[in-house]
């Protein structure tokens, strides 16, 4: 079997993957979960568990203690995070690939706040640690898959974290804002971070409204969709600009035949709308999470290749706190209605792919920071776009957001709108906030326009 060396410092150690049984037999500090047996309600992953963190807290002035995860699914029944030591270790967690081992939430055993979890660090000494290699799967059990909080210097590379319960918050969260300020995350670096619902979702689905005056009528079936849905996750809204006109928005409920296709939508609440020119109905499905991603105090890190699956809220939101990230090729791309939001001052995204935005491709919320060559596109002909982009915060908020060199590569639709405000469609009585400076924006409705085009 081939050797894969990574060299982690934050361990001071040099892991030979593919050798990990070795490598496991030789190295004090490391525990391979394959050298252990479950002992009921603890599984052998919960055993090799019990081993490293208690090797951690022994020697939480070292290096901590590694875990080897077992090719295939190693199921994990207790609820216990990883040790928050306050000494700048923890236990790190080392597998064959994300594609290859997992940690899984067991059937029936009882749910929890997260499936893998680090707590915040006592006396605001941050741990350090490795987590490579797996996917963390909550089989719809846990409030989440994966919560990160009280860390730095810390790599991820290659996790996947998904399958949160219906309706929960997150699937995965990184940092939180306690009083204490012990919660937070900073220096983290992440290569190949993914956010996942299990849930096979409904497609192709395009329902259009039907007004009579400022009042939903009746909503008209286009296209019933392209695959099955699964009826119990199944959901759509009246979502556009134009709902800043509405003084109360209407709702309505989809309907299924019975092969599962939409076959149409009953209107709950007619709403009340001055303007209904850019009122559309989004359709979505799969496991209800609000974010797929959510970085609530995470600052100064480094982040390559965030990929948000899963039809939710937002794919991936930088909240406030999480300031100056560096962060590059993020993908929100599977139907969120928001697929990046930014309430944080001086991130830097580069070079975004924005796929298949059920509303917003991007939601820029704070005061400054910047989007650099991102692409928008989606693969539905019959698609009914919202917007790339939308100011959603106060204008005055705004002193330097960069937006430049938008591209919509070859999709278009004649409904999209580059920017819109909080106060919705661009206009003569609605610019573009001072503050804000989008350059070189493609219009993606076909016409292939560049809006706010700089002249090199």
């Amino acid at each position: 079997m081939k050797k894969i060396h990574v060299y982690a410092p934050t361990l001071g150690v040099l892991l030979a993957l593919g050798s990990a049984s070795s490598f496991a037999a030789s190295q004090p500090g490391v525990f391979n979960v394959s050298d252990y047996s479950a002992s009921s309600p603890h599984t052998d992953y919960d055993m090799a568990r019990q081993a490293a963190d208690a090797y951690a807290a022994q020697y939480s002035w070292s290096t901590g203690s590694v875990l080897i995860l077992k090719p295939g699914q190693n199921f994990t029944c207790d609820a216990v995070p990883l040790p928050s030591l306050g000494n700048q270790s923890t236990t790190s967690i080392i597998g064959s690939g994300s594609g290859v081992s997992s940690i899984v939430k067991s059937p029936g055993c009882s749910p929890g706040a997260a499936t893998l979890r680090h707590s915040d660090s006592p006396n605001g000494s941050l741990s350090r640690g490795l987590y490579q290699g797996f996917t963390v799967d909550a089989n719809h059990i846990d409030a989440a898959a994966c919560e990160m909080y009280g860390m730095s210097l810390t790599s991820f590379i290659d996790v996947s974290c998904g399958n949160a319960a219906a309706n929960a918050d997150h699937e995965l969260e990184f940092g939180n804002r306690d009083a204490n300020s012990v919660g937070w995350m900073d220096n983290i670096y992440i290569y190949s971070l993914k956010t996942f619902d299990s849930v096979v979702p409904g497609a192709g689905a395009v329902l259009a409204p039907v007004w009579n005056g400022s009042a939903l009528s009746s909503v008209r079936l286009i296209n019933g969709g392209t695959s099955d849905y699964t009826g119990i996750y199944t959901r759509a809204q009246v979502f556009g600009p134009d709902l800043v006109t509405c003084t109360s928005i209407p709702t309505i409920t989809p309907m299924l035949n019975t092969n599962k296709k939409i076959s149409g939508a009953m209107v709950n609440s007619a709403g009340s709308c001055a303007s209904t020119t850019h009122l559309y109905i989004v359709v979505q499905d799969g496991t209800p999470v609000t974010y797929g991603m959510k970085f609530s105090n995470m600052a100064d890190s480094h982040a390559w290749q965030l990929q948000a699956l899963g039809e939710t809220t937002y794919g991936i939101a930088w909240m406030m706190g999480s300031n100056n990230n560096s962060i590059a090729n993020e993908a929100p791309n599977s139907g969120e209605l928001y697929g990046m939001y930014d309430n944080a001052n001086g991130n830097r995204h580069l070079t975004p792919v924005f796929k298949n935005p059920a509303g917003y491709a991007a939601v820029i919320w704070s005061q400054n920071g910047t989007v650099q060559s991102p692409l928008l596109t989606w693969g539905n002909s019959s698609y009914q776009a919202v917007s790339g982009y939308l100011l959603g915060n106060d204008r005055h908020v705004y002193h330097d957001w960069v937006i430049k060199e938008s591209t919509c590569g070859s999709t278009s639709s004649a409904n999209f709108l580059p920017i819109v405000t909080q106060r919705g469609v661009l206009s003569s009585s609605n610019g573009v906030p001072a503050g804000a400076r989008p350059q070189n924006i493609e219009a993606c409705d076909g016409t292939d326009a560049i809006h706010w085009q700089v002249i090199q």
